[in-house]
């Protein structure tokens, strides 16, 4: 089977066990944080380093926000 690049998102601040797990077997090529994964820049820096750490390389994180009229993120 040959693999797809793909970036995924996960639920929360933090990983879950399940989204570890898929992760692991999905091997995704970047991540994308929303708004429901931001919290705090230390949280943010804690996730970010957790997801390249489950892919093993400085994968690409890209953020939900648009600017202009949707801002999905409130200032920092």
């Amino acid at each position: 089977m040959s693999s797809r690049a793909f970036i995924t998102g996960v639920e929360g601040l933090m990983l879950n066990a399940n989204e570890r797990a898929f992760i692991r077997a999905a091997d995704p090529w970047g991540f994308i944080l929303f708004k429901r994964n931001i919290d705090t820049p230390e949280q943010v820096r804690v996730l970010i380093r957790e997801l390249r750490d489950m892919v093993g390389w400085k994968a690409p994180v890209l953020i939900d926000q648009e600017g202009g009229r949707v801002q999905r993120l409130g200032p920092p």
